[in-house]
């Protein structure tokens, strides 16, 4: 890929991850999964209306996303739609990211959904 083409990387996965990178990936082609979310804190993943590539934990390029829209909700906002978008339930969302970085996320906590929509799978 010519330096020009070259796209932020939007990485899944880490080595000792049980598998939750691939399936999350597995999840972005089938289009099942077309959000992330995080606190806000966290580094920005992109912005909107750019193109990212879906990479997984060797650093291989699986897919290019688009981001469309990037929205902020407060950690007791969230609600099936998002949970769904972002591939999983409310139930698993809230346990899953009820603590980031070693802190318990309350109610008032701003979070962060990226939305994407699935452009190519290389």
């Amino acid at each position: 890929m010519a330096a020009a083409e070259r796209r932020r990387a939007f990485k899944f996965g880490w080595y000792g991850d049980n598998g939750l990178g691939e399936a999350l990936i597995e999840k972005i082609l089938t289009g099942e999964k077309t959000a992330t979310l995080c606190p806000c804190y966290d580094p920005k993943e992109a912005d909107e209306g750019e193109l990212l590539d879906v990479v997984d934990k060797d650093g291989k390029a699986r897919a290019k996303v688009r981001v469309v829209r990037i929205e902020t909700r407060r950690f007791g906002e969230l609600d099936e739609d998002l949970a769904r978008k972002v591939g999983s339930n409310l139930e698993d969302i809230r346990r899953i990211t009820s603590y980031a970085n070693s802190r318990q996320l309350g109610d008032e906590e701003e979070m962060r959904a990226t939305y994407f929509e699935l452009i190519k799978i290389l």
